[in-house]
């Protein structure tokens, strides 16, 4: 047997053991997805059949996606268990954060991604196990992780909405709060209705340009731009288009601004860090906020 022969049958075997005496995780924690707070799976008979090494949450003989079809609305999904001398940011008590992924369902299909080696979760996943080319796609789920994952954000999930729009820059004077339901409902921001996701991402001339925040009560983390009870979800920038034209919506990227608070809630994917072309109706509702600040004709202003 040649030596490299040795090492390949050295690392299957050293593998294998690894992987059975870890088990099954401790903790599920679901969060994002307009979840107002996470969701803990803690139920031994639920977690027995789901680990890392094992991978029981997607198959694995299906092709892999660059994007999902429900990729927008999708939750981060980590595992914990105790792992001595194991520490991350994302450890809770003395449970260890050891694996990371990321879930959605589109109604008939779920769909599970591993986050590649650019993410900040990439290197946690990375120390527990690592699956070469599955890592930064999005693969479908097994039928077994679509009922339990599925399952336990029914009995949680209040349908994600949005509590407050907030639009600023270009020529207002101060910020314009939106709360109203059916604006909130329309625009909601899982759907991405700003976005004409037939187009290919693309940039070119317009004018104004505005910043467009989306808010929600009662999330657990806070963000620097959360407004009293209000914590920041997402947000994006707008160029407005000249007449006839509907402008641009830039989705933030990991090192943009609100993309660090944006990636817990509402993922982009390949999508963020680039300009896309708005969609008309986008540009109408701008317009006519921005519209309802301009001062009548005759009347008195400061």
């Amino acid at each position: 047997m040649t030596v490299r022969s040795v090492f390949a049958l050295f690392v299957l075997l050293a593998g294998i053991p690894l992987a059975y005496a870890k088990g099954s995780p401790a903790l599920i924690l679901i969060s994002g997805g307009g979840l107002p707070q996470a969701i803990e799976i803690t139920d031994p008979a639920s977690l027995q059949g789901f680990d890392p090494w094992l991978g029981q949450f997607a198959d694995w003989q299906k092709q892999p996606l660059v994007d999902a079809p429900c990729f927008r609305r999708s939750f981060e999904v980590l595992f914990f268990m105790k792992w001595p001398g194991r520490k991350s940011a994302l450890d809770r008590g003395d449970l260890a954060m050891i694996y990371a992924t990321r879930y959605c369902f589109d109604g008939t299909t779920g769909y599970v991604y591993l986050p590649g080696p650019s993410e900040p979760l990439y290197r946690q996943n990375a120390e527990t196990m690592l699956r070469g080319r599955a890592d930064g796609k999005w693969f479908p789920s097994t039928p077994a992780w679509d009922s339990l994952l599925a399952n336990a954000v029914a009995i949680r999930d209040q349908q994600a909405t949005t509590d407050m729009i907030l639009i600023s820059g270009g020529p207002l004077k101060h910020p314009i709060e939106i709360t109203d339901s059916d604006l909130l409902t329309t625009f909601d921001p899982w759907v991405g209705p700003f976005v004409d996701w037939e187009q290919p991402a693309s940039m070119g001339h317009c004018n104004w340009e505005y910043e467009v925040e989306y808010f929600k009560r009662g999330l657990e983390v806070p963000t620097t731009y959360d407004h009293d009870s209000l914590g920041l979800i997402y947000g994006l920038r707008y160029c407005a288009g000249d007449d006839g034209h509907p402008g641009y919506v830039h989705l933030a990227g990991r090192d943009d601004k609100f993309g660090p608070e944006s990636v817990r809630t509402i993922w982009d994917g390949t999508q963020a860090g680039k300009w896309h072309p708005s969609t008309q109706l986008w540009k109408a509702f701008i317009e006519r906020e921005v519209a309802s600040q301009r001062p009548v004709e005759g009347a008195a202003t400061d």
